[in-house]
């Protein structure tokens, strides 16, 4: 319903769908926000975006730029073969390829599904209810008849504060052993 040619609400009113081919581009980001009472982020089309704790200008998390035009993101999600070394996202603005992105904003979540390489990727992000944790539920389905080996990256630019010009000679990363993560 109330379709611009790139998104619009489905028949029940429940969800904002966006289709984007490849080379599209909204006029401006089309953005949902999703918190608790603690915790929340924004998020675009598009993922662009941030995140923030207790409040969403003193103390971001990752990077809110505000830029329409750019929508520029901070966070990100990749899908790696580990055989053949290609990697994509199931979100429209980190690696665009030429199949489309649907991204569906609904009361609460967002979620973004995406084919490619002959996988199909559906994650929905989402704020925990009473905690501040930002979800990714990814699943993924391979559509060849072949076995694939795939890893998943999660990977954010961290601002822990206001501003990132100011609080990144202060933020340290280390890498954990265990988890292998930074």
């Amino acid at each position: 319903m109330y379709s611009n040619g790139l998104g619009g609400f489905t028949p029940d009113g429940r969800e904002y769908v966006v289709v984007m081919q490849s080379d599209d581009v909204s006029p401006t980001p089309w953005s949902n926000i999703l918190s608790n009472e603690q915790f929340g982020t924004l998020i675009t089309e598009s993922g662009g975006g941030y995140t923030w704790f207790l409040n969403a200008h003193e103390f971001r998390l990752t990077p809110w730029r505000n830029d329409p035009v750019v929508d520029p993101a901070g966070e990100f999600l990749y899908i790696r073969d580990e055989e053949t070394g290609l990697f994509w996202s199931p979100v429209h603005k980190i690696t665009r390829t030429s199949t489309h992105h649907v991204c569906r904003h609904g009361q609460g979540y967002t979620t973004f599904e995406h084919a490619s390489h002959e996988i199909y990727s559906e994650v929905k992000v989402c704020i925990a209810k009473d905690a501040p944790v930002k979800l990714f539920i990814l699943k993924l389905r391979n559509e060849s008849d072949k076995e694939r080996r795939l890893s998943v990256t999660a990977f954010c630019e961290w601002v822990l504060g206001q501003n990132r010009d100011e609080t990144a000679m202060h933020i340290v990363t280390r890498v954990d052993p265990q988890t292998s993560s930074l």
